[in-house]
């Protein structure tokens, strides 16, 4: 039978050479420590704090309020990181593979799916507090957890026309819609740490008066933001407004052409948005666009992977060797 190392084993050891390293170093900080041990994996408490921080930061209406909220919380992160971990154990033993091709092709389909250029793109991605970098990441774990679960079940998941018809009939859209597309430029002033946010927040409010006073965006933006598009004087092209992220949208929502927004405060930095130009379309829900059914027909797709993946998620946890100490 085989045996796995205790997590208190593990501490010990960290601890010994701690030790070994030099006793000061106990005193000043605290000692890392194991908070599960997943077949022969370990997962640390800095991982898990990390973790919890990056999520706080993409969600800034979390709220951990009380010690309980955040202990539970971290039960909850520390059950997805255990799952995460047996799934990139399986990923590994089956030898599967995801290229960068297959990663520039899934990005592309994205795009086109979604009507963005790259510098759309960027832009959508930085209001959730996402690089490009940890986009393509995602993208790479969705297609690995994909193939892996296509291999696991030895079956290929299939959305059929008649399963996109009925998700788009219990949609409920009315018989005619009225969409908007705004033409957006903005100046994007990041925050890299708490102790400039101050300086930002000032200098944003000093470019807003500007702009206020008669200053060209477009030469502002070139000359101090650090968002998708500087160099084209901020200018990002129409974007839909459902696309846009809940504050960029109310911030800008009502704006006629050539207005600029208030200064925004988001949890990434400071946005200044001037809205070019407003579409508004009606359009007959009635025939629904290719474009529309493929976007609906992905979304069926990754929901049954997703619905799959739990329930083998569960299975192989039961088969697994798991320790939580938190």
């Amino acid at each position: 039978m085989k045996r796995y190392p205790s997590a208190w084993g593990l501490t010990v050891v960290l601890c010994s050479l701690c030790l070994a390293l030099g006793g000061g170093v106990l005193q000043a900080e605290t000692i890392d420590r194991i908070v599960a041990v997943v077949n022969d994996d370990i997962i640390l408490y800095s991982e898990l704090e990390e973790q919890v921080k990056l999520l706080q930061e993409i969600s800034p209406d979390l709220r951990l309020t009380t010690e309980a909220e955040r202990e539970q919380f971290e039960r909850e992160v520390l059950q997805r990181m255990i799952q995460d971990r047996l799934t990139e154990q399986e990923i590994k033993r089956m030898n599967i593979n995801v290229s960068d091709r297959d990663v520039d092709n899934a990005v592309e389909n994205f795009k086109q799916e979604n009507g963005f250029t790259e510098d759309q793109l960027q832009y959508v991605l930085q209001q959730q507090g996402q690089t490009v970098d940890q986009f393509r990441a995602g993208i790479k774990r969705q297609l690995e957890r994909s193939r892996l679960i296509e291999r696991v079940l030895k079956s290929k998941t299939v959305i059929t026309d008649q399963q996109i018809d009925t998700y788009l009939q219990d949609a409920g859209a009315p018989a005619v819609s009225t969409s908007e597309r705004r033409h957006l430029a903005v100046i994007f002033l990041p925050v890299q740490n708490a102790g400039q946010a101050a300086e930002v927040e000032q200098l944003a409010k000093s470019i807003h008066s500007q702009l206020k006073g008669g200053a060209d965006f477009a030469r502002l933006a070139r000359e101090y933001s650090q968002g998708p598009a500087a160099e084209e004087g901020g200018d990002i092209g129409f974007i839909a407004a459902t696309d846009l992220a809940p504050a960029i949208e109310a911030a800008t929502r009502g704006l006629s052409a050539n207005q600029v927004s208030e200064v925004l405060k988001t949890p990434q930095g400071y946005y200044l948005i001037k809205v070019i130009a407003v579409q508004r379309e009606q359009q007959e829900v009635s025939s629904v666009s290719a474009a529309s059914r493929e976007k609906a027909r992905n979304m069926l797709f990754q929901k049954e992977i997703d619905r799959r993946y739990e329930q083998w998620i569960k299975e192989l946890m039961d088969k697994s060797f798991i320790q939580i100490n938190l």
